[in-house]
């Protein structure tokens, strides 16, 4: 099902119903042998190193494994039995939450999912890791940090892990200083190389294996229409269709836009948000686009964020960089810049380029045992849901006006952006990189998004005209309660 513009702009919501209830909570965990009991509940992609994590990690012990898909639970729950672990396992996550016995989860399932399940467990008793992005949409999130609200007993740890990183701590103190002078903007960068997905003609049928109303979950119930020869019909590439993900800016993203937020010392969503993109040099039947500029406009200084998925030309399989950086952040102030890394690492410049200061302990590896140290402690001083759902808000709305957006000549393009110059050059520089991947710009159009106003706290969003605003509050990027079996919570407005 594609979340096509005809289909946000006539949207409608699905009626407000509250999920169970499963267990009071609790507060702190009832320690076996004075270890904390842990549950990893998604286990494809990050969950399976979350796995190995905790069968190692001292303090806790791994004592349940969940997946909708049998043939991964059963790989999973075998290594774990190597290494001298016997674990409990689950298909049904609701079955999981009944085991009174587990103390915390660590949730790596797709995004759409993420919410209700933060959700539940806490309702459960359970404290919490949840995989970025918090939330599908805007109003989940809200709903979290609610449930976070009620039982504040309970830990909510979140998985962005520059959270963690000592090198990105010292240096925004360094730039709050002042040494720098005054932040102007901020940039976050995702230039990954993505390849065509496929096009098949009708939807893909679901292996046996997969529980496929279990991992829709909240979700439109829809077969898959992939199958991709590494990960099948139903794992990963869901990142690429607004059903289930948000594309490159929500799953690589949200790492580089939460830094760059924190940088800018911002506690809130910015005044408006205008994204342009496209899906460029691919036919295939994914719905995100692989190039994509959000402006996020801050008072202060503006936040932009840019996907790249092409390479760096056509026939190459390099990417760009942009001041030496692929993944990662830039923040321009008045008297240099700094870069950071997708390991954490940065580096301040001048504006000759030439090397001021480095931060490298590269303590992004602490992240997990920092969760520990939480549930230890009681207390969250890295990664805390509400910053992760900030940003994760972020690339939501990004995406809300890429969708609400049409397609425009990139001549309109240019000329409706004049007014901002580091728009303009961004923009130019998109132009020349599809350029060099063989696309006509002069002939290919552009997705343009429209300027949608945000309230701070992500209570609304509207939109430049009557349809747009009608649309954006209807949108599914910003409110969604699920399906039965799966309706997320209404704890807040």
């Amino acid at each position: 099902m594609k979340f096509t513009r005809r289909r946000f702009l006539k949207a409608s919501l699905i009626g407000a119903s509250a999920a169970p209830r499963i267990l009071a909570a609790t507060g702190s965990p009832a320690l076996v042998n004075g270890e904390i009991q842990v549950a990893v509940v998604g286990l494809h992609q990050q969950g399976k190193g979350h796995m190995r994590t905790y069968l190692k990690m001292p303090g806790t012990r791994l004592v349940a494994l969940c997946d909708v898909d049998s043939t991964i639970l059963a790989e999973r729950a075998e290594e774990c039995a190597k290494a001298g672990f016997k674990v409990a396992t689950y298909r049904d996550y609701r079955k999981l939450l009944e085991d009174k016995s587990i103390d915390a989860v660590v949730i790596a399932t797709p995004n759409h999912q993420h919410a209700l399940q933060t959700i539940w467990a806490l309702q459960a008793g359970k404290d919490v890791y949840c995989e970025k992005p918090l939330s599908h949409n805007v109003w989940e999130g809200r709903q979290v940090l609610a449930a976070e609200r009620a039982h504040s007993k309970n830990v909510v740890f979140s998985g962005t892990q520059n959270r963690s990183s000592e090198d990105i701590q010292e240096a925004i103190a360094h730039v709050r200083s002042g040494a720098l002078g005054k932040v102007l903007w901020a940039r976050g960068l995702c230039y990954k190389l993505r390849e065509s997905i496929g096009h098949f003609s009708a939807a893909h049928p679901v292996p046996a294996t997969i529980d496929y109303d279990l991992w829709t979950g909240p979700a439109d119930l829809v077969p898959p229409h992939r199958n991709s020869p590494r990960y099948g019909p139903v794992h990963y590439d869901w990142h690429w269709f607004w059903n289930y993900g948000g594309g490159d800016i929500t799953n690589q993203g949200i790492h580089q836009v939460d830094v760059a937020r924190w940088f800018l010392g911002e506690s809130a969503l910015p005044p408006s948000v205008m994204s342009f993109g496209g899906r460029y040099g691919l036919q295939d039947d994914a719905e995100t686009p692989n190039t994509l500029v959000s402006v996020f406009n801050y008072e202060r200084a503006p936040l932009i964020f840019e996907v790249r998925g092409l390479p760096q030309k056509s026939g190459l399989r390099a990417v760009d960089a942009y001041r030496g950086t692929r993944i990662g952040v830039v923040v321009h102030c008045e008297h240099g810049y700094l870069t950071v890394s997708e390991s954490g690492t940065v580096v301040a410049y001048d504006h000759d380029h030439r090397k001021q200061n480095q931060w490298s302990k590269n303590t992004l590896g602490r992240h997990r045992a920092n969760f520990v140290r939480a549930l230890q402690s009681r207390t969250v001083s890295e990664a805390r849901a509400e910053e992760c759902h900030l940003s994760s808000a972020l690339c939501h709305v990004a995406n809300m006006s890429y969708c609400l957006g049409r397609e425009v000549a990139n001549s309109r393009l240019t000329e409706a952006i004049r007014g901002s110059a580091l728009t303009q050059e961004t923009h130019g520089r998109v132009l020349d990189h599809l350029k060099a991947n063989a696309v006509d710009v002069d002939h290919v159009p552009s997705v343009m998004g429209p300027l949608l106003k945000v309230d701070p706290q992500g209570l609304r969003v509207s939109g430049e005209d009557r349809e747009i605003d009608a649309a954006a509050s209807r949108s599914p990027l910003f409110k969604r309660q699920g399906r039965d079996g799966f309706r997320i919570p209404a704890l807040t407005a």
